[in-house]
Protein backbone atom coordinates (compact mmCIF):
# COMPACT_ATOMS: atom_id res chain seq x y z
CA UNK A 1 0.00 0.00 0.00
CA UNK A 2 1.09 3.65 -0.57
CA UNK A 3 1.31 4.48 3.33
CA UNK A 4 3.55 1.51 3.98
CA UNK A 5 6.04 3.04 0.85
CA UNK A 6 5.79 6.12 2.30
CA UNK A 7 7.30 4.36 5.35
CA UNK A 8 10.23 3.29 3.41
CA UNK A 9 10.85 6.56 1.24
CA UNK A 10 14.09 7.02 2.91
CA UNK A 11 15.46 3.47 2.53
CA UNK A 12 14.52 3.21 -0.89
CA UNK A 13 13.63 6.26 -3.22
CA UNK A 14 13.18 5.49 -7.16
CA UNK A 15 14.99 7.14 -10.06
CA UNK A 16 12.64 8.99 -12.28
CA UNK A 17 14.52 9.99 -15.39
CA UNK A 18 13.22 12.70 -17.82
CA UNK A 19 14.89 13.31 -21.36
CA UNK A 20 15.24 16.38 -23.10
CA UNK A 21 16.24 16.70 -26.55
CA UNK A 22 14.84 20.42 -27.51
CA UNK A 23 12.92 23.17 -26.04
CA UNK A 24 9.62 21.79 -27.37
CA UNK A 25 10.18 18.41 -24.87
CA UNK A 26 10.94 20.32 -22.31
CA UNK A 27 6.97 22.29 -22.57
CA UNK A 28 5.43 18.68 -22.64
CA UNK A 29 7.07 17.55 -19.86
CA UNK A 30 5.88 19.89 -17.52
CA UNK A 31 2.20 18.89 -18.64
CA UNK A 32 3.01 15.05 -18.45
CA UNK A 33 5.08 14.88 -15.12
CA UNK A 34 2.23 16.48 -13.33
CA UNK A 35 0.82 13.06 -12.81
CA UNK A 36 4.12 12.04 -10.73
CA UNK A 37 3.66 15.47 -8.63
CA UNK A 38 3.18 14.87 -4.44
CA UNK A 39 5.02 11.17 -4.08
CA UNK A 40 7.88 11.32 -2.05
CA UNK A 41 9.62 7.88 -3.05
CA UNK A 42 10.42 9.24 -6.23
CA UNK A 43 14.35 11.12 -7.04
CA UNK A 44 13.87 13.21 -10.62
CA UNK A 45 17.09 13.29 -12.59
CA UNK A 46 16.95 14.93 -15.92
CA UNK A 47 19.32 14.43 -19.01
CA UNK A 48 19.57 15.95 -22.10
CA UNK A 49 19.60 13.55 -25.43
CA UNK A 50 22.12 15.25 -26.92
CA UNK A 51 22.21 16.28 -31.05
CA UNK A 52 19.42 17.89 -32.49
CA UNK A 53 20.34 21.49 -33.84
CA UNK A 54 17.29 22.86 -31.46
CA UNK A 55 18.78 21.86 -28.41
CA UNK A 56 19.85 25.68 -28.03
CA UNK A 57 18.61 27.23 -25.03
CA UNK A 58 17.12 23.40 -22.88
CA UNK A 59 20.11 23.74 -20.33
CA UNK A 60 19.29 27.69 -19.35
CA UNK A 61 15.69 26.78 -19.30
CA UNK A 62 16.70 23.57 -16.78
CA UNK A 63 18.80 25.53 -14.17
CA UNK A 64 15.71 28.21 -14.03
CA UNK A 65 13.25 25.25 -13.14
CA UNK A 66 15.93 24.56 -10.83
CA UNK A 67 16.11 20.64 -11.49
CA UNK A 68 18.79 18.10 -10.88
CA UNK A 69 20.40 17.94 -14.06
CA UNK A 70 22.88 14.84 -15.08
CA UNK A 71 25.23 14.56 -18.53
CA UNK A 72 24.17 11.98 -20.71
CA UNK A 73 27.38 9.83 -20.27
CA UNK A 74 26.22 9.85 -15.98
CA UNK A 75 22.75 8.45 -16.98
CA UNK A 76 23.71 5.74 -18.85
CA UNK A 77 25.59 4.71 -15.90
CA UNK A 78 22.38 4.79 -13.69
CA UNK A 79 19.99 2.10 -12.96
CA UNK A 80 16.27 3.89 -13.42
CA UNK A 81 12.83 3.04 -12.01
CA UNK A 82 11.13 5.16 -14.88
CA UNK A 83 12.90 6.75 -18.16
CA UNK A 84 10.28 9.36 -19.93
CA UNK A 85 11.08 11.37 -23.31
CA UNK A 86 8.28 13.44 -25.38
CA UNK A 87 10.88 11.91 -28.35
CA UNK A 88 11.40 8.71 -29.83
CA UNK A 89 15.02 7.72 -30.50
CA UNK A 90 16.95 4.70 -30.66
CA UNK A 91 19.80 6.49 -28.39
CA UNK A 92 17.30 6.17 -25.53
CA UNK A 93 17.76 2.35 -25.47
CA UNK A 94 21.62 3.30 -23.74
CA UNK A 95 19.56 4.07 -20.72
CA UNK A 96 18.79 1.35 -17.85
CA UNK A 97 14.94 1.16 -17.01
CA UNK A 98 11.64 1.15 -18.86
CA UNK A 99 11.42 4.01 -21.17
CA UNK A 100 7.85 5.96 -21.93
CA UNK A 101 7.78 8.01 -25.28
CA UNK A 102 5.53 9.98 -26.46
CA UNK A 103 4.90 12.96 -29.23
CA UNK A 104 5.75 16.46 -27.18
CA UNK A 105 2.12 17.70 -29.76
CA UNK A 106 -0.81 16.70 -31.13
CA UNK A 107 -0.24 13.12 -32.18
CA UNK A 108 2.48 11.95 -34.93
CA UNK A 109 2.00 13.62 -37.74
CA UNK A 110 5.81 15.17 -39.83
CA UNK A 111 7.26 13.06 -42.55
CA UNK A 112 10.59 13.89 -41.09
CA UNK A 113 12.92 11.32 -43.54
CA UNK A 114 16.27 11.98 -42.18
CA UNK A 115 15.24 11.21 -39.00
CA UNK A 116 12.96 8.47 -40.02
CA UNK A 117 14.36 7.02 -43.28
CA UNK A 118 10.29 6.11 -44.50
CA UNK A 119 8.69 8.35 -46.63
CA UNK A 120 5.07 6.49 -44.92
CA UNK A 121 6.02 6.78 -41.50
CA UNK A 122 5.46 9.60 -39.27
CA UNK A 123 8.62 11.30 -36.92
CA UNK A 124 8.33 9.23 -33.72
CA UNK A 125 6.64 6.42 -34.79
CA UNK A 126 9.07 4.84 -37.13
CA UNK A 127 11.16 1.71 -36.89
CA UNK A 128 14.32 3.67 -37.13
CA UNK A 129 13.59 5.66 -33.95
CA UNK A 130 12.09 3.17 -32.11
CA UNK A 131 14.27 -0.01 -32.24
CA UNK A 132 17.89 -0.10 -31.09
CA UNK A 133 19.19 -3.01 -32.95
CA UNK A 134 16.17 -5.60 -33.69
CA UNK A 135 14.51 -4.55 -29.98
CA UNK A 136 11.77 -1.85 -29.76
CA UNK A 137 13.37 0.96 -27.15
CA UNK A 138 10.06 1.75 -25.42
CA UNK A 139 8.14 -0.35 -23.04
CA UNK A 140 5.17 2.26 -23.71
CA UNK A 141 4.41 3.85 -26.41
CA UNK A 142 2.11 7.01 -25.52
CA UNK A 143 -0.73 7.49 -28.43
CA UNK A 144 -3.26 10.17 -27.54
CA UNK A 145 -6.11 8.77 -29.88
CA UNK A 146 -7.71 6.08 -31.52
CA UNK A 147 -5.98 6.69 -35.23
CA UNK A 148 -2.59 6.56 -33.91
CA UNK A 149 -2.77 2.85 -33.22
CA UNK A 150 -3.34 2.56 -37.25
CA UNK A 151 -0.47 4.58 -37.90
CA UNK A 152 1.27 3.00 -35.49
CA UNK A 153 0.74 -0.46 -36.80
CA UNK A 154 1.34 0.37 -40.37
CA UNK A 155 4.99 2.14 -39.33
CA UNK A 156 6.40 -0.43 -36.70
CA UNK A 157 3.99 -3.33 -36.08
CA UNK A 158 6.18 -5.16 -33.43
CA UNK A 159 5.86 -1.96 -31.40
CA UNK A 160 1.87 -2.09 -31.24
CA UNK A 161 1.54 -4.27 -28.20
CA UNK A 162 3.83 -1.46 -26.40
CA UNK A 163 1.37 1.18 -27.20
CA UNK A 164 -1.17 2.35 -24.31
CA UNK A 165 -3.80 5.44 -24.79
CA UNK A 166 -2.54 8.53 -22.49
CA UNK A 167 -4.81 11.30 -23.99
CA UNK A 168 -2.94 14.88 -24.32
CA UNK A 169 -2.29 16.40 -20.64
CA UNK A 170 -1.66 19.78 -22.69
CA UNK A 171 -5.09 19.87 -24.09
CA UNK A 172 -6.83 18.78 -20.66
CA UNK A 173 -5.04 21.93 -18.97
CA UNK A 174 -5.92 23.86 -21.69
CA UNK A 175 -9.41 23.08 -20.70
CA UNK A 176 -9.19 23.04 -17.10
CA UNK A 177 -8.29 26.85 -17.68
CA UNK A 178 -11.30 27.76 -19.97
CA UNK A 179 -12.90 29.80 -17.44
CA UNK A 180 -9.11 32.04 -16.55
CA UNK A 181 -10.22 33.79 -20.39
CA UNK A 182 -10.66 37.07 -19.13
CA UNK A 183 -8.19 36.94 -16.60
CA UNK A 184 -5.35 35.91 -19.66
CA UNK A 185 -7.15 39.09 -21.60
CA UNK A 186 -6.60 41.32 -18.89
CA UNK A 187 -2.85 40.24 -18.69
CA UNK A 188 -2.14 40.70 -22.32
CA UNK A 189 -4.09 44.00 -22.28
CA UNK A 190 -6.81 43.31 -23.89
CA UNK A 191 -10.07 45.65 -22.81
CA UNK A 192 -13.66 44.35 -23.64
CA UNK A 193 -13.67 46.53 -27.12
CA UNK A 194 -11.04 44.66 -28.44
CA UNK A 195 -10.51 41.44 -30.67
CA UNK A 196 -7.93 39.66 -29.76
CA UNK A 197 -6.49 37.83 -32.78
CA UNK A 198 -3.83 35.02 -32.55
CA UNK A 199 -0.94 34.37 -34.89
CA UNK A 200 1.21 31.22 -34.69
CA UNK A 201 4.19 29.85 -36.84
CA UNK A 202 5.81 26.45 -36.41
CA UNK A 203 9.70 26.27 -38.19
CA UNK A 204 10.76 25.45 -41.74
CA UNK A 205 9.68 26.36 -45.53
CA UNK A 206 5.56 25.25 -44.94
CA UNK A 207 5.29 27.33 -41.60
CA UNK A 208 3.54 30.69 -41.49
CA UNK A 209 6.53 32.75 -41.60
CA UNK A 210 7.82 29.99 -44.19
CA UNK A 211 5.87 31.27 -46.63
CA UNK A 212 5.57 34.95 -45.92
CA UNK A 213 7.54 36.34 -43.70
CA UNK A 214 5.88 39.61 -43.32
CA UNK A 215 2.42 38.14 -42.32
CA UNK A 216 2.33 39.17 -39.01
CA UNK A 217 3.43 43.12 -39.91
CA UNK A 218 0.66 42.82 -42.38
CA UNK A 219 -2.08 41.80 -40.08
CA UNK A 220 -1.23 43.86 -37.07
CA UNK A 221 -1.18 46.64 -40.18
CA UNK A 222 -4.23 45.69 -41.22
CA UNK A 223 -6.69 45.95 -38.01
CA UNK A 224 -8.02 49.18 -36.65
CA UNK A 225 -5.48 49.55 -33.66
CA UNK A 226 -8.39 50.62 -31.42
CA UNK A 227 -10.62 47.47 -32.15
CA UNK A 228 -7.76 44.44 -32.34
CA UNK A 229 -4.76 43.41 -31.06
CA UNK A 230 -2.38 40.60 -31.86
CA UNK A 231 -0.97 38.44 -30.13
CA UNK A 232 1.91 36.23 -31.38
CA UNK A 233 3.43 32.64 -30.53
CA UNK A 234 6.25 31.50 -32.38
CA UNK A 235 7.65 27.39 -31.88
CA UNK A 236 10.33 27.11 -29.89
CA UNK A 237 12.54 26.63 -32.51
CA UNK A 238 12.37 29.53 -34.28
CA UNK A 239 13.39 31.27 -31.03
CA UNK A 240 16.38 28.67 -31.10
CA UNK A 241 17.24 29.62 -34.69
CA UNK A 242 17.29 33.63 -34.61
CA UNK A 243 17.77 34.32 -30.70
CA UNK A 244 15.75 36.67 -28.45
CA UNK A 245 17.49 39.26 -29.81
CA UNK A 246 16.74 38.46 -33.24
CA UNK A 247 13.42 37.89 -32.64
CA UNK A 248 13.12 41.22 -31.65
CA UNK A 249 14.24 42.84 -34.16
CA UNK A 250 12.64 41.02 -36.53
CA UNK A 251 9.64 41.94 -35.23
CA UNK A 252 10.62 45.37 -34.01
CA UNK A 253 8.13 47.43 -35.76
CA UNK A 254 5.39 45.25 -35.14
CA UNK A 255 6.09 45.37 -31.69
CA UNK A 256 6.57 48.85 -32.05
CA UNK A 257 2.71 49.10 -33.67
CA UNK A 258 1.22 47.03 -30.31
CA UNK A 259 2.44 43.00 -31.41
CA UNK A 260 2.54 41.73 -28.00
CA UNK A 261 4.89 38.14 -28.31
CA UNK A 262 4.47 35.33 -25.99
CA UNK A 263 8.12 34.37 -24.90
CA UNK A 264 9.23 30.66 -25.16
CA UNK A 265 9.56 30.50 -21.37
CA UNK A 266 5.97 31.16 -20.31
CA UNK A 267 2.66 29.19 -20.94
CA UNK A 268 1.77 29.16 -24.37
CA UNK A 269 -1.45 27.88 -23.99
CA UNK A 270 -3.09 30.55 -21.95
CA UNK A 271 -3.13 33.15 -25.08
CA UNK A 272 -5.15 30.49 -27.30
CA UNK A 273 -7.55 30.52 -24.54
CA UNK A 274 -7.44 34.47 -24.06
CA UNK A 275 -8.06 35.07 -28.50
CA UNK A 276 -11.18 35.53 -30.60
CA UNK A 277 -9.47 34.10 -34.22
CA UNK A 278 -6.73 32.63 -35.04
CA UNK A 279 -3.92 32.40 -37.70
CA UNK A 280 -1.50 29.62 -38.01
CA UNK A 281 -0.03 27.07 -39.86
CA UNK A 282 0.04 22.58 -39.53
CA UNK A 283 1.97 23.03 -36.33
CA UNK A 284 0.56 22.12 -33.02
CA UNK A 285 -0.59 25.90 -31.50
CA UNK A 286 -2.81 25.82 -34.71
CA UNK A 287 -4.60 22.53 -33.97
CA UNK A 288 -4.90 23.32 -30.24
CA UNK A 289 -6.89 26.89 -31.11
CA UNK A 290 -8.87 25.42 -33.24
CA UNK A 291 -10.12 22.82 -31.10
CA UNK A 292 -10.62 25.30 -28.58
CA UNK A 293 -13.44 26.73 -30.93
CA UNK A 294 -11.38 29.72 -32.01
CA UNK A 295 -11.73 30.42 -36.34
CA UNK A 296 -9.00 29.65 -37.76
CA UNK A 297 -7.38 30.61 -41.03
CA UNK A 298 -4.71 28.49 -42.18
CA UNK A 299 -1.68 30.14 -43.48
CA UNK A 300 0.95 27.32 -43.91
CA UNK A 301 1.72 25.64 -47.50
CA UNK A 302 -0.07 22.52 -48.21
CA UNK A 303 0.70 19.40 -46.18
CA UNK A 304 3.86 18.64 -47.91
CA UNK A 305 5.42 17.88 -44.36
CA UNK A 306 2.19 15.72 -43.34
CA UNK A 307 2.00 11.91 -43.51
CA UNK A 308 -1.41 10.22 -44.89
CA UNK A 309 -3.87 9.29 -41.70
CA UNK A 310 -2.67 12.14 -39.71
CA UNK A 311 -5.20 13.87 -37.71
CA UNK A 312 -3.49 17.53 -38.59
CA UNK A 313 -3.39 16.66 -42.32
CA UNK A 314 -7.12 16.19 -41.67
CA UNK A 315 -7.66 19.37 -40.04
CA UNK A 316 -5.34 21.30 -42.49
CA UNK A 317 -7.66 20.06 -45.32
CA UNK A 318 -10.64 21.26 -43.50
CA UNK A 319 -9.84 24.51 -42.50
CA UNK A 320 -10.08 27.80 -44.35
CA UNK A 321 -7.26 29.84 -45.92
CA UNK A 322 -5.51 32.98 -45.55
CA UNK A 323 -4.78 34.81 -48.98
CA UNK A 324 -2.42 37.19 -47.47
CA UNK A 325 -2.86 39.74 -51.03
CA UNK A 326 -6.74 40.16 -50.02
CA UNK A 327 -8.38 42.11 -47.47
CA UNK A 328 -7.25 40.50 -44.43
CA UNK A 329 -9.88 42.12 -41.99
CA UNK A 330 -12.73 40.93 -44.27
CA UNK A 331 -10.97 37.75 -43.92
CA UNK A 332 -10.70 37.50 -40.26
CA UNK A 333 -14.28 38.89 -39.70
CA UNK A 334 -15.77 36.11 -42.21
CA UNK A 335 -14.10 33.84 -40.24
CA UNK A 336 -15.47 34.20 -37.31
CA UNK A 337 -18.90 34.89 -38.99
CA UNK A 338 -18.53 31.41 -40.45
CA UNK A 339 -16.56 28.97 -37.93
CA UNK A 340 -19.58 27.39 -35.53
CA UNK A 341 -20.83 26.22 -38.58
CA UNK A 342 -17.42 25.02 -40.54
CA UNK A 343 -17.13 21.89 -38.31
CA UNK A 344 -13.07 22.46 -38.71
CA UNK A 345 -13.11 22.83 -34.27
CA UNK A 346 -14.69 18.81 -34.53
CA UNK A 347 -12.18 17.83 -36.92
CA UNK A 348 -9.28 19.33 -34.81
CA UNK A 349 -10.42 17.55 -31.61
CA UNK A 350 -10.15 14.25 -33.31
CA UNK A 351 -6.15 14.58 -32.57
CA UNK A 352 -7.57 15.14 -28.57
CA UNK A 353 -8.64 11.32 -27.14
CA UNK A 354 -9.68 10.09 -23.38
CA UNK A 355 -10.32 14.18 -22.99
CA UNK A 356 -10.08 15.00 -19.03
CA UNK A 357 -8.06 11.67 -18.45
CA UNK A 358 -4.93 12.04 -19.59
CA UNK A 359 -3.36 12.51 -15.97
CA UNK A 360 -4.99 9.44 -14.93
CA UNK A 361 -4.14 7.44 -17.60
CA UNK A 362 -0.68 8.68 -17.04
CA UNK A 363 -0.53 8.07 -13.63
CA UNK A 364 -1.65 4.26 -13.99
CA UNK A 365 1.16 3.73 -16.83
CA UNK A 366 3.86 4.93 -14.98
CA UNK A 367 3.34 3.71 -11.50
CA UNK A 368 2.73 -0.18 -13.50
CA UNK A 369 6.26 0.40 -14.74
CA UNK A 370 7.42 1.51 -11.66
CA UNK A 371 5.97 -1.71 -9.76
CA UNK A 372 4.36 1.20 -7.18
CA UNK A 373 1.19 1.79 -6.10
CA UNK A 374 0.00 4.91 -7.04
CA UNK A 375 -0.88 7.67 -4.72
CA UNK A 376 -4.40 8.20 -3.06
CA UNK A 377 -4.88 11.50 -4.65
CA UNK A 378 -6.08 11.73 -8.10
CA UNK A 379 -4.08 14.74 -10.28
CA UNK A 380 -5.56 17.24 -11.90
CA UNK A 381 -4.40 19.60 -14.33
CA UNK A 382 -2.23 22.93 -12.87
CA UNK A 383 -3.33 26.63 -13.67
CA UNK A 384 -1.04 28.55 -15.89
CA UNK A 385 1.69 30.63 -14.37
CA UNK A 386 1.52 34.64 -15.58
CA UNK A 387 2.68 35.36 -18.65
CA UNK A 388 5.74 36.37 -19.63
CA UNK A 389 5.62 38.67 -22.94
CA UNK A 390 7.51 40.99 -25.23
CA UNK A 391 5.43 43.96 -25.69
CA UNK A 392 6.32 47.92 -26.06
CA UNK A 393 4.66 49.65 -22.73
CA UNK A 394 4.63 53.03 -24.21
CA UNK A 395 1.89 52.36 -26.49
CA UNK A 396 1.80 53.53 -30.32
CA UNK A 397 2.78 57.36 -30.64
CA UNK A 398 2.07 57.82 -34.39
CA UNK A 399 -1.00 56.82 -36.52
CA UNK A 400 -2.03 56.86 -39.81
CA UNK A 401 -6.21 58.13 -38.67
CA UNK A 402 -9.14 57.79 -41.14
CA UNK A 403 -11.62 60.90 -39.46
CA UNK A 404 -15.45 60.11 -41.41
CA UNK A 405 -17.88 62.94 -40.79
CA UNK A 406 -21.66 62.48 -40.82
CA UNK A 407 -24.40 64.58 -40.24
CA UNK A 408 -27.50 62.22 -39.00
CA UNK A 409 -31.50 63.70 -39.95
CA UNK A 410 -31.50 64.89 -36.32
CA UNK A 411 -28.91 66.93 -36.81
CA UNK A 412 -26.31 65.45 -34.51
CA UNK A 413 -22.81 65.44 -36.00
CA UNK A 414 -20.83 62.47 -35.21
CA UNK A 415 -17.02 61.85 -35.89
CA UNK A 416 -15.49 58.47 -36.72
CA UNK A 417 -11.71 57.50 -36.47
CA UNK A 418 -9.92 54.73 -37.65
CA UNK A 419 -6.72 54.64 -36.97
CA UNK A 420 -3.81 52.44 -37.95
CA UNK A 421 0.05 52.69 -36.78
CA UNK A 422 1.72 54.77 -39.26
CA UNK A 423 5.30 52.50 -38.36
CA UNK A 424 3.47 49.80 -40.65
CA UNK A 425 2.25 52.20 -43.42
CA UNK A 426 4.27 49.87 -46.09
CA UNK A 427 2.22 46.83 -45.04
CA UNK A 428 -1.20 48.60 -45.32
CA UNK A 429 -3.00 48.23 -48.79
CA UNK A 430 -5.66 50.58 -49.69
CA UNK A 431 -8.04 47.57 -48.82
CA UNK A 432 -6.52 47.84 -45.71
CA UNK A 433 -6.78 51.40 -44.74
CA UNK A 434 -3.89 52.52 -46.81
CA UNK A 435 -5.89 55.67 -48.54
CA UNK A 436 -5.82 58.91 -47.69
CA UNK A 437 -5.18 59.52 -44.48
CA UNK A 438 -4.67 62.32 -41.45
CA UNK A 439 -0.92 61.68 -39.86
CA UNK A 440 -1.03 61.44 -36.19
CA UNK A 441 2.39 62.46 -33.69
CA UNK A 442 2.37 61.96 -30.18
CA UNK A 443 5.51 64.00 -28.68
CA UNK A 444 7.34 60.66 -27.56
CA UNK A 445 7.55 59.55 -31.18
CA UNK A 446 11.46 58.89 -31.99
CA UNK A 447 11.03 58.71 -35.67
CA UNK A 448 12.11 62.24 -36.55
CA UNK A 449 10.97 61.97 -40.40
CA UNK A 450 7.40 60.87 -39.06
CA UNK A 451 7.05 64.14 -36.93
CA UNK A 452 7.88 66.30 -39.40
CA UNK A 453 5.10 64.68 -41.65
CA UNK A 454 2.70 64.92 -39.47
CA UNK A 455 -0.78 67.03 -39.84
CA UNK A 456 -1.38 66.65 -36.48
CA UNK A 457 0.78 66.95 -33.28
CA UNK A 458 0.01 65.89 -29.85
CA UNK A 459 1.57 66.98 -26.60
CA UNK A 460 1.50 65.13 -23.53
CA UNK A 461 -0.20 66.55 -20.47
CA UNK A 462 0.34 69.05 -18.48
CA UNK A 463 -1.52 71.06 -15.24
CA UNK A 464 -0.79 74.28 -16.45
CA UNK A 465 -2.93 75.11 -19.22
CA UNK A 466 -0.19 77.83 -19.97
CA UNK A 467 2.97 75.57 -20.23
CA UNK A 468 0.09 73.64 -22.62
CA UNK A 469 -0.39 76.37 -24.87
CA UNK A 470 3.12 77.03 -25.35
CA UNK A 471 4.00 74.02 -25.96
CA UNK A 472 1.02 74.12 -28.70
CA UNK A 473 2.57 77.69 -29.69
CA UNK A 474 5.80 76.08 -30.24
CA UNK A 475 4.66 73.13 -31.95
CA UNK A 476 3.34 75.34 -34.69
CA UNK A 477 5.87 77.68 -35.17
CA UNK A 478 8.80 74.87 -35.29
CA UNK A 479 7.12 72.15 -37.64
CA UNK A 480 4.67 72.23 -40.44
CA UNK A 481 2.06 70.19 -38.77
CA UNK A 482 -1.87 72.25 -39.27
CA UNK A 483 -2.94 71.27 -35.92
CA UNK A 484 -1.65 70.95 -32.40
CA UNK A 485 -2.90 69.71 -29.33
CA UNK A 486 -2.33 69.69 -25.48
CA UNK A 487 -3.47 67.42 -22.73
CA UNK A 488 -4.54 69.62 -19.74
CA UNK A 489 -6.15 67.45 -16.77
CA UNK A 490 -9.41 66.46 -18.13
CA UNK A 491 -9.48 68.65 -21.47
CA UNK A 492 -8.05 68.94 -24.60
CA UNK A 493 -6.76 72.49 -25.90
CA UNK A 494 -6.38 72.34 -29.45
CA UNK A 495 -4.68 75.26 -31.59
CA UNK A 496 -4.36 75.65 -35.90
CA UNK A 497 -1.91 77.28 -37.94
CA UNK A 498 -4.89 79.54 -39.04
CA UNK A 499 -4.82 80.77 -35.70
CA UNK A 500 -8.21 78.96 -34.05
CA UNK A 501 -7.90 78.15 -30.32
CA UNK A 502 -10.60 75.59 -28.88
CA UNK A 503 -11.28 74.46 -25.48
CA UNK A 504 -12.55 70.34 -25.79
CA UNK A 505 -14.21 68.51 -22.97
CA UNK A 506 -16.04 65.22 -22.52
CA UNK A 507 -19.24 65.61 -21.51
CA UNK A 508 -21.03 62.40 -22.01
CA UNK A 509 -19.60 58.55 -23.17
CA UNK A 510 -16.13 57.45 -22.44
CA UNK A 511 -12.63 58.84 -22.41
CA UNK A 512 -11.56 58.83 -25.61
CA UNK A 513 -7.44 58.60 -26.35
CA UNK A 514 -6.42 62.32 -27.04
CA UNK A 515 -4.83 61.94 -30.32
CA UNK A 516 -8.16 60.25 -32.04
CA UNK A 517 -9.94 62.83 -30.23
CA UNK A 518 -7.20 65.32 -31.94
CA UNK A 519 -8.01 63.84 -35.59
CA UNK A 520 -11.54 64.24 -34.97
CA UNK A 521 -11.15 67.94 -34.34
CA UNK A 522 -8.74 67.78 -37.15
CA UNK A 523 -11.62 66.65 -39.30
CA UNK A 524 -14.17 69.44 -37.80
CA UNK A 525 -11.94 72.42 -39.05
CA UNK A 526 -10.99 70.71 -42.23
CA UNK A 527 -14.44 69.86 -43.42
CA UNK A 528 -15.87 71.58 -46.32
CA UNK A 529 -18.49 73.73 -45.19
CA UNK A 530 -17.85 72.56 -41.45
CA UNK A 531 -15.96 75.19 -39.09
CA UNK A 532 -15.22 75.09 -35.17
CA UNK A 533 -17.82 78.20 -35.13
CA UNK A 534 -21.06 79.17 -34.66
CA UNK A 535 -22.10 78.68 -38.12
CA UNK A 536 -21.10 75.11 -37.65
CA UNK A 537 -23.26 71.99 -40.20
CA UNK A 538 -25.59 73.47 -42.47
CA UNK A 539 -26.33 76.44 -40.29
CA UNK A 540 -26.03 74.52 -37.21
CA UNK A 541 -23.29 74.93 -34.47
CA UNK A 542 -21.02 71.93 -33.80
CA UNK A 543 -19.60 72.66 -30.35
CA UNK A 544 -21.61 69.59 -28.95
CA UNK A 545 -19.95 66.29 -31.24
CA UNK A 546 -20.08 62.72 -30.79
CA UNK A 547 -16.46 61.32 -31.74
CA UNK A 548 -16.56 56.91 -31.95
CA UNK A 549 -13.77 55.17 -32.07
CA UNK A 550 -13.81 51.41 -32.25
CA UNK A 551 -16.55 50.09 -29.98
CA UNK A 552 -16.29 53.63 -27.73
CA UNK A 553 -18.43 56.55 -27.78
CA UNK A 554 -17.34 59.94 -26.17
CA UNK A 555 -19.74 63.34 -26.40
CA UNK A 556 -17.34 66.15 -26.93
CA UNK A 557 -18.16 69.57 -26.23
CA UNK A 558 -15.51 72.09 -28.13
CA UNK A 559 -15.24 76.03 -26.77
CA UNK A 560 -13.60 78.78 -28.83
CA UNK A 561 -11.22 80.65 -26.71
CA UNK A 562 -9.30 83.64 -27.36
CA UNK A 563 -5.69 83.34 -29.51
CA UNK A 564 -4.23 86.56 -28.18
CA UNK A 565 -0.83 85.36 -27.23
CA UNK A 566 -1.35 81.64 -27.68
CA UNK A 567 -1.22 82.82 -31.85
CA UNK A 568 1.84 82.05 -33.43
Amino acid sequence: MFADDRRATWERSHRVCVVIRTRTDLSRMLDVLRALDGDPRLDFYWTINEGSRFAGGVRERLARLDVQVVEWGQARSMVFDLIIAAHSDGALGELMGPVVTMAHGTGYNRRVLWRTEDADSPAGLSAKELTRGERVVAAAIGLSCESQVDQLSMANPHAVPRAFQMGDPTWDRMVANVDMRESFRRELGIGAHHRLIGISSTWGPDSTLGVDHLVVNRVVAALPHDEYRVVLILHPNVWTHHTGFGVRGLFGDAIEAGLVIVLPTTDWPAPLIAVDAFIGDHGSVSVYAAALGRPFLFAGRGDDELVKGSTTLDFVRAAGRLDAAADLRAQIVDAMRRYARSGVAEVARRAMGSQGRSLRLLQAKFYELMALDPPPQVPHPRRYSRLRLVRDDHGVTAFHCHPTLTVRPDCTVTVSVERYPAVLAEHRSPAHGGGAAVLVVDEHESNHQLKESAEVRVCGDDRDAAAVWGRITRTLLDSPCFLAAGVNGSRLLVGTRLGGRWDVRRVGGVPIDPGALAAAVYQLAVEPGCELSPSGVAGRGVSTVEVQVGAMTSTIAITRVSANAHSP
